[in-house]
C-alpha cells in the first residue's frame, strides 16, 4: 500500500482493543491440559494389557469463499465473503485476503482492481489451533474501450477576485490603470493579479510590450485592515501603494522581498496601487481585518508610515577598494552625501569608512519614480518616498553588504507571534484558556510521521529532536539515498510548481515556537518535536511507516537504533484504502508501549474506513470548519473517534481576506532555495495535530497519561464539546476536541490535582465578516468551564441586525442575520453583546453594502487531465465563472488514471498551479489523487483557491523557477472554439 498525506483511515477504535494472539496462546493453553485413558485387547500368549489410544490428529480447516464476479472491465470491484469456510474440530480465527499484491482482513472484503490483467485472489484462514488453509480464484479484468465524459464543479473562496488585466493571452483585459478606471473590489478580498514592466515577463502575453503600469482597486475599508501583497516571481520587485479617495498618498510598502503590507488605521474609501519597480510576476493581494490576520511585523521597515528619520539611512559596504569605487559611484548617482553625524564633532572630516556603517543623507528633491496622473504627495511623505527608494536601489548594488533606513526606537511590550489573530482554529477549541495552565513541556515528546519537516524553519528548528529519514526507496525519498538520519523535506513537488512540505505544516500545528515575535503559534508551545520522514515523492509504503512508528515509541526497527527517548505521542496525517496486519500490529504494539497515536479520518468525504485512522488502538479524527460544522471533505463513520479544526479554504467568514483554512509553517521551493514562511491549507491532515497537540498539553500536566486514560476521558465527553446528535456520532465522534476541558481533566487524573473551573461563556467567533455578499452566520455560545450558566440576553446596537437563538438556558447555536434594504453604498460596524450571569462578551460584526453585483471570480481557468507519467492529456477545457463557481465537462476522455487539475495563468508561461496563480485538484490540492476512467462521472467536484507563502522577509533572488502543470495553449485554444 503506498500511504499518501491528508487523507485516509478504516474501521476500528483507539477504543477498541483485540488481542488475538493472547486469546489464541490461551485456548491452547486449555487444549493441552485435557488428557484421556481405556483399555486394549490382550496378545497371542493370552496375555492381557492396556494401550492408550493416539491423540486425535487435529483436523485442518477448510477455506472457501464466494466471489461477486470473476470477470470485469477495468475499474472492476468485486466483493468476496469467506462466511462458508469451516473447521471440523473448532472455529476459525482469522480471514486474511491477498488481492495480488495488496491485502485485506475480515469474514468479508472488497476490492477494486483499476488495471487490466489476471489477478488472483487468495484467501487464508486460520483456526483456533493456528492450522492454516489457503484456496484461490482468477478474476480477468480487460481494459475499458472507447471514450467517456467526466464533469463537475471547481468551487472558489466567496471573495476571490481577479486582476482585469493579466499576461494570459487567451483573457481580453480592462484596463485598472488609473484612478479613474480603479477597479471596484468589495472587502474581505482574495485576488490574484499580474503586473510587469515594458518588455519583461512572457512575451506572448497581453502585456509584454505595453507593461502594466500599475492596477488599481477602489475599496471601502472600516478601519483596522491589513493590506497584504504576496509576489510570486523571485525576481521581480513589486510595491504596494494606498491613496485615499482624494487621490492623496497615504501609505506605501516598498521593501525587496516577495511580500508588502499596510496597515489601514481609518474607515474610509481608499485607492489600492500595486505596480510594478523591476521585472514581471504573478501575485496575490488580500485584503481583511487586522484583528483576525494581525499586523506583520517587519524586520525591514519599508513602509512610508514606518518609524524611521525622512531622508537619512544608514550603508554599509563590502571592504574591498572596488566596492569602495562603486559605492561612491552610487552614492553620486542618487545625490547621497556622508552626515556630519559620522562624526563626533561637526567639523571633523566625514566620508565612507571601510570599517564601519556610514550614514548618509537624500536630497529631498530627488523622485525616484513618478506617480500616477492625478496623484498629491505632501512634502513630508515625498521626502520619506525618496528615502525607501533610494534604499531599494542600493540594494540592487552588489558592492553594498547592507542598507536601512535610520530609525526612530521606542520602548513596547513582545508583540505575540505575527499570523496567531489568524489562527481562528485556537479559540475554536478554547486553546487560549488551556494555556493559562500549560503551554507544553520540553519533556513530552510528539513524533510527526510525514514527508519529513524543514528543520531550518525559523519557528520549528529549536524545537526538533533527532528525527530519521525511514524512506528506503532512493528514488522515492529525493535525496540520493536510502535510510539516512537526516529528517529533513527534500520536496515532493507534489503540487507541480512547488512542494507540499506537508510534514511541516503539521509539525507547526502541533508545536512550532510561539510568542517569538514572528510566525504563528503552536497548540503546545514547549512541546518537543520529533521529525520522522516516511513519505516522499508520489506517497510513502506502509514498510516505511511502520518503522517510523516503532522508532518513535523506541521499538526496534530497520535502522538499528532507537531514540534517547520515546515519544509520547505519534501523529499520523497520512493514509491509504487497505488495511495491513504489519501497520496494525506495529500501532498495538506502540500503544502498549504507552504511546497515544493519532490519525487523519480521510478527505474522500465517504463513511468507508480508513487506515491507520480506523485500526484498534488510533485516534480517528474528522475535520470541522470555522462554523464548527462537519468539512464537506471529511471522512465520517462508524470509526470516527473525535472531531478538531481542518478548515475550508473557500469561505472567510472572519472577513481577513484570506481562506478560513489553518494557517501553519511552510516552504516555497518554486525557486531556489527553499524560503520558510507560512501558508494557509485545509484537511483532516491539519485536523489531527491539532489533537496531538492537545495531548501534548495534557501530559505536560499530566506525564503518566495513558492511552486508556485518554480513551475513557474522550467516552466519557470530559475532553470534548459535543457537536452533531446528541453524544457520540458519526460525523464528531465524541465531539470537538476542548483544550481547556482535556487540560482540567488531566490535572484530575495526576491524583487529583486541580479543580473543574467555574462557568465561562465562550463563543465561536468574536468577529463576524459578512463581506458584500452573505446574509447570515451562525456562532454558538457555549460554557467552557464547569457548573451552569444562563445567557440573559443577546442585543444588537445597529437596526439591521437580526437574531435568532434557542432557548432555554440561551446556551448554543444562534442566527445572526444583516438587512441591506436601504443603507447607502459602504462599510458597516455592529457589536452583538451577550450577557450572561457568568462573564459577558462582545461580538463584532462587519459588513459591506454595494450596488456592484459581484461575484466570485478566480479568473479564466484551464481544466486539465494529468497522467501517472505527469503529461498533460487532452487539451484544456476553459471555463469562465458562473454564478461564483465553475461547472466543467471533458469529452473524448480515454480510459486510464489521472489527475484532474484547475488552475489560471496569469503570466501567459502555459503552466497551470505556478505560484500566484489559482490551482485546485480533484479531491483536494491537499492530497490530490489518481481516478480510474472507465465510465462517464460528473461527481467531480472539488476546490480551486490561491495559495498565499505568508514570509515577509524571502529576499527575492534570480532562482530558477520550477513550473507547474504543462498545457499546450494553441491547441487549447482551438479546441474550445
Amino acid at each position: 500500500m503506498s500511504a499518501r498525506y491528508g487523507a485516509l483511515a478504516t474501521p476500528a477504535h483507539p477504543l477498541r482493543l483485540i488481542n488475538r494472539t493472547a486469546w489464541l496462546v490461551a485456548l491452547l493453553a486449555l487444549a493441552a491440559c485435557g488428557g484421556g485413558g481405556g483399555s486394549g485387547g490382550g496378545s497371542d500368549n493370552g496375555g492381557t494389557g492396556t494401550t492408550p489410544p493416539p491423540p486425535p490428529a487435529n483436523e485442518a480447516p477448510q477455506a472457501s469463499f464466494t466471489i461477486s464476479s470473476t470477470t470485469g472491465t477495468a475499474p472492476h470491484t468485486v466483493s468476496v465473503n469467506a462466511s462458508d469456510s469451516t473447521d471440523p474440530d473448532g472455529e476459525i480465527a482469522a480471514y486474511d485476503w491477498d488481492f495480488g499484491g495488496t491485502s485485506g482482513i475480515g469474514v468479508t472484503a472488497q476490492h477494486t482492481f483499476d488495471d487490466a490483467g489476471d489477478f488472483v485472489v487468495t484467501l487464508t484462514v486460520t483456526d483456533d489451533e493456528g492450522e492454516t488453509a489457503s484456496t484461490s480464484r482468477t478474476v480477468t479484468v480487460s481494459a475499458p474501450s472507447g471514450t467517456v465524459t467526466l464533469s463537475g464543479t471547481v468551487s472558489v473562496l466567496n471573495s476571490s477576485a481577479v486582476d482585469a488585466d493579466v499576461n494570459d493571452r487567451l483573457t481580453t483585459t480592462q484596463d485598472n490603470n488609473s484612478f479613474a478606471n480603479a477597479q471596484p473590489v468589495l472587502t474581505p478580498a482574495t485576488l490574484g493579479g499580474f503586473s510587469n514592466v515594458a518588455n519583461q515577463g512572457e512575451s506572448t502575453g497581453n502585456l509584454f510590450s505595453s507593461g502594466d503600469p500599475g492596477d488599481f482597486y477602489r475599496v471601502s475599508l472600516l478601519g483596522n485592515e491589513l493590506i497584504l501583497l504576496d509576489i510570486a516571481e523571485a525576481s521581480a520587485d513589486l510595491d504596494l501603494r494606498l491613496w485615499d479617495s482624494g487621490q492623496n498618498l497615504v501609505d506605501s510598502s516598498l521593501g525587496v522581498t516577495n511580500t508588502e503590507t499596510i496597515e489601514v488605521s481609518a474607515a474610509g474609501d481608499y485607492f489600492i496601487e500595486v505596480f510594478p519597480f523591476s521585472g514581471a510576476s504573478n501575485y496575490v493581494l488580500s485584503v481583511g481585518q487586522r484583528s483576525t490576520t494581525t499586523s506583520l511585523i517587519e524586520r525591514e521597515p519599508v513602509r512610508l508610515s514606518d518609524p524611521a528619520i525622512p531622508g537619512e539611512l544608514i550603508v554599509k559596504h563590502k571592504p574591498n577598494t572596488t566596492a569602495l569605487s562603486r559605492v561612491q559611484a552610487k552614492q553620486s548617482e542618487l545625490r547621497l552625501k556622508p552626515s556630519a553625524r559620522n562624526s563626533r564633532t561637526a567639523n571633523q572630516a566625514v566620508g565612507i569608512s571601510a570599517s564601519r556603517p556610514t550614514l548618509y543623507q537624500v536630497d529631498n528633491m530627488y523622485e525616484r519614480s513618478s506617480f500616477p496622473a492625478g496623484a498629491k504627495v505632501s512634502q513630508p511623505l515625498l521626502a520619506r518616498w525618496n528615502t525607501l527608494m533610494a534604499i531599494k536601489a542600493l540594494k540592487q548594488n552588489s558592492a553594498i553588504d547592507y542598507v536601512e533606513p535610520n530609525l526612530l526606537r521606542q520602548a513596547h511590550a513582545t508583540p505575540n507571534d505575527e499570523f496567531y489573530p489568524s489562527q481562528w482554529h485556537y479559540p475554536a477549541i478554547q486553546l487560549p484558556s488551556a494555556w493559562d495552565t500549560t503551554t507544553g513541556s520540553p519533556n513530552v515528546i510528539v513524533a510527526v510521521v510525514d514527508t519529513g519537516v524543514l528543520v531550518n524553519h525559523p519557528d520549528l528548528r529549536d524545537k526538533l529532536v533527532p528525527g530519521f529519514d525511514f524512506i528506503s526507496d532512493a528514488s522515492r525519498a529525493g535525496d540520493g539515498d536510502g535510510l539516512d538520519d537526516n529528517p529533513n523535506d527534500n520536496g515532493d513537488r507534489d503540487l507541480g510548481g512547488s512542494s507540499s512540505f506537508h510534514g511541516t505544516h503539521v509539525a507547526g500545528t502541533v508545536g512550532a515556537e510561539s510568542n517569538n515575535n514572528i510566525g504563528v503559534a503552536g497548540v503546545a508551545w514547549q512541546t518537543s518535536i520529533m521529525p520522522l520522514r516516511a513519505l516522499g515523492q508520489g506517497g510513502g509504503s506502509t514498510f516505511d511507516i511502520v518503522q517510523s512508528v516503532l522508532f518513535a515509541a523506541g521499538l526496534s526497527n530497520n535502522s538499528g537504533t532507537v531514540p534517547t527517548q520515546r515519544a509520547d505521542v505519534i501523529n499520523l496525517s497520512l493514509g491509504g484504502t487497505f488495511s495491513s496486519q504489519s501497520e496494525q500490529n506495529a500501532y498495538l504494539e506502540a500503544r502498549n508501549a504507552g504511546v497515544i497515536l493519532i490519525a487523519s479520518a480521510g478527505n474522500e468525504s465517504t463513511d468507508l474506513p480508513s487506515y491507520p485512522a480506523a485500526y484498534d488502538g488510533v485516534v480517528s479524527v474528522s475535520a470541522t470548519t470555522i462554523s464548527n460544522d462537519l468539512a464537506g471533505y471529511s471522512n465520517f463513520g462508524s470509526t470516527i473517534d473525535v472531531a478538531a479544526p481542518g478548515g475550508s479554504t473557500v469561505t472567510d467568514r472572519n472577513g481577513d481576506g484570506i481562506g478560513d483554512g489553518v494557517i501553519s509553517t511552510m516552504g516555497d521551493d518554486s525557486s531556489a532555495p527553499v524560503e520558510f514562511g507560512y501558508a494557509v491549507l485545509n484537511g483532516t491532515s491539519m485536523s489531527a495535530p491539532h489533537v496531538a497537540g492537545v495531548v501534548a498539553l495534557m501530559k505536560a500536566v499530566h506525564p503518566g497519561l495513558t492511552p486508556a486514560e485518554f480513551d475513557n476521558a474522550l467516552i466519557a465527553g470530559d475532553l470534548t464539546d459535543d457537536l452533531g446528535a446528541p453524544g457520540r456520532d458519526n460525523s464528531f465522534g465524541h465531539g470537538l476536541i476542548n483544550a481547556q476541558k482535556a487540560v482540567a481533566t488531566a490535572q484530575l487524573l495526576a491524583n487529583g490535582q486541580g479543580s473543574t473551573p467555574g462557568p465561562i461563556l465562550a463563543a465561536s467567533g468574536t468577529v463576524l465578516n459578512f463581506g458584500g455578499f452573505l446574509e447570515s452566520l451562525d456562532v454558538t455560545l457555549q460554557n467552557i468551564g464547569g457548573g451552569t450558566l444562563t445567557v440573559n440576553s443577546v442585543t444588537a446596537d445597529q437596526p439591521w441586525v437580526t437574531i435568532t437563538g434557542p432557548g432555554g438556558n440561551g446556551l448554543g447555536e444562534y442566527t445572526l442575520a444583516v438587512n441591506r434594504s436601504g443603507l447607502a453604498d459602504g462599510a458597516y460596524q455592529a457589536t452583538v453583546t451577550v450577557d450572561s450571569d457568568a462573564n459577558d462578551l462582545s461580538i463584532s460584526l462587519l459588513m459591506q453594502v454595494s450596488s456592484l453585483n459581484q461575484t466570485a471570480d478566480v479568473g479564466l481557468q484551464y481544466i486539465i487531465l494529468v497522467d501517472e507519467n505527469g503529461d498533460t492529456v487532452l487539451p484544456a477545457v476553459l471555463v469562465n465563472a458562473t454564478d461564483g463557481a465553475y461547472p466543467f465537462t471533458i469529452n473524448d476522455v480515454p480510459a486510464g488514471r489521472y489527475r484532474v487539475i484547475a488552475g489560471s495563468d496569469y503570466d501567459d508561461d502555459s503552466f497551470l498551479c505556478d505560484a500566484g496563480e489559482a490551482c485546485g485538484a480533484y479531491p483536494s490540492i491537499d492530497s490530490p489523487e489518481f481516478i480510474a476512467v472507465s465510465t462517464d462521472d460528473n461527481t467531480l467536484d472539488f476546490e480551486s483557491g490561491f495559495r498565499i507563502n505568508l514570509n515577509p522577509n524571502a529576499l527575492q533572488s534570480n532562482g530558477e523557477q520550477t513550473q507547474g502543470y504543462a498545457i499546450n495553449k494553441a491547441t487549447t485554444e482551438e479546441a474550445n472554439q
